[in-house]
């Protein structure tokens, strides 16, 4: 029974759900009580009517109908009955609680010692009729905060109901029946709360087992932070770095300046820990893939620190990478052209670009030093970080094929959708010639 809702919630709503469904019924018979009280008083009136008009004697007559003072001392009792029963059921406190126990069972007392003392009318007192008012005041379990309170309300509201029906019994001479219309009502409230005591126990369990839940998302959340930023140092900081390093000496050069102004914005600002769809933008029709791509804003990047970049292969199927792969791709990319000016001990790199049904691959080359993967540094996060990590996170993978003394090539894999058939086909790659590098570029 949990609603629909949390596990955290199902408790308190449970708990009010039932007591207002209890109120509800409880109102309901005070409503029937009402009605019932003022037909009797109606029908022993006309009797009495009839009576004198017949010339019976003044004892018959009396012996017809009750008093109006007592009618009316009922009416009262159950109007103010029911108006505890509103204030319970807006406001559940320990003391309308009682206050409803108290006028209830005097209520109870009066319309049953009321509708018994009409002669001849009921054989018994179990007659459902009879029994409005009690169900009414069983109906108080529903007041309780937990299960366990409401069961004792209950209990002690069918006792005082059944012991001022026994008292009315045996002043108005009529026998006392234990009728079933109120004990399958107080056994039937009983169970439903008894149920929800033992529905609860598995509840410590599922909070607990929500808790943990939320505490694991946390932690991955934290994990992912922590991946963004040291990938973001990766992409900001040491690459300035880098920059101002193979910088010549004098005034810094216009490119540069920007380059450093916008990793400043970056850093001061948490566009970086936006999702990557939400800061890209899809590129226009008849633009130019290639030159729209962030792969191409990466690259040129690289060449403007004075690395030489020679880029072969199908460049305008870089369009069909979605724009969250684009971005991370286009950083992996920076990430390996960082290296090669970092570790290879030349200035030029080359870049090629494959295009296959399912995924692009870019292979970064160089013909410098070199190294052994396995004897990198554990403070060497360039490739771990900001490239495997990176491209794996895409659903990709990174292939690392080097030793010392032949160079490096990092093969960066990436998933792309599989267009289905009918639908705008690729168009084919054209072989396309190796771009030259700006002489101004290489010179910075």
């Amino acid at each position: 029974m949990t609603l629909g809702l949390p596990d955290h919630l199902v408790k308190r709503a449970l708990s009010h759900a039932l007591a207002r469904a209890a109120h509800w019924f409880a109102l309901t018979c005070l409503v029937a009580s009402l009605a019932a009280i003022l037909l009797l008083s109606l029908s022993t009136t006309s009797a009495t009517a009839t009576a004198t008009a017949t010339a019976t004697t003044t004892t018959t007559a009396a012996t017809l109908a009750t008093t109006p003072t007592e009618t009316l001392a009922t009416i009262v009792a159950l109007l103010l009955m029911a108006a505890v029963l509103i204030a319970l059921s807006l406001r559940r406190t320990v003391a309308l609680t009682i206050a409803y126990l108290v006028t209830g069972t005097v209520a109870t007392y009066l319309y049953t010692i009321t509708v018994l003392g009409i002669p001849a009318l009921f054989p018994s007192s179990n007659v459902f009729l009879v029994t409005l008012p009690k169900l009414a005041l069983v109906m108080i379990g529903g007041a309780g905060v937990s299960a366990r309170a409401g069961v004792l309300w209950s209990t002690t509201a069918f006792v005082l109901a059944e012991a001022v029906t026994v008292y009315a019994a045996t002043q108005t001479e009529v026998p006392y029946g234990a009728d079933v219309f109120t004990i399958s009502t107080y056994l039937f409230l009983v169970s439903v709360l008894l149920l929800t005591v033992f529905v609860r126990r598995e509840w410590s369990v599922q909070i607990a087992l929500h808790r943990a839940m939320q505490t694991d998302q946390t932690r991955l959340l934290r994990h992912e932070l922590d991946l963004r930023t040291l990938a973001l140092g990766q992409d900001t900081t040491l690459q300035q770095l880098v920059a101002l390093a193979r910088a010549h000496p004098g005034p810094l050069s216009a490119n540069l300046a920007g380059s450093i102004r916008d990793t400043l914005q970056t850093l001061r600002g948490t566009d970086w820990l936006t999702d990557a769809d939400a800061l890209s933008v899809e590129p226009h029709g008849g633009t130019d893939a290639w030159l729209t791509s962030a792969v191409y804003a990466a690259i040129e990047r690289s060449r403007d620190r004075g690395l030489v970049v020679e880029v072969t292969g199908a460049r305008a199927a870089l369009g069909r990478l979605s724009p969250a792969s684009d971005r991370e791709l286009s950083l992996a990319v920076q990430q390996c052209l960082v290296n090669v000016i970092l570790h290879s001990g030349i200035v030029a790199a080359e870049v090629v670009i494959e295009s296959e049904p399912s995924s692009i691959s870019l292979m970064v080359m160089d013909a410098g030093r070199g190294f052994t993967e396995s004897e990198t540094g554990a403070d060497r996060l360039g490739l771990r970080q900001a490239v495997r990590r990176r491209i794996e996170r895409l659903g990709g993978s990174v292939s690392i094929l080097t030793r010392p003394g032949a160079g490096t090539s990092v093969m960066l894999s990436v998933p792309v959708a599989i267009e289905e058939p009918g639908g705008h086909a690729e168009p084919t790659e054209q072989p396309e010639q190796t771009e030259t590098p700006d002489p101004e570029r290489v010179s910075q």
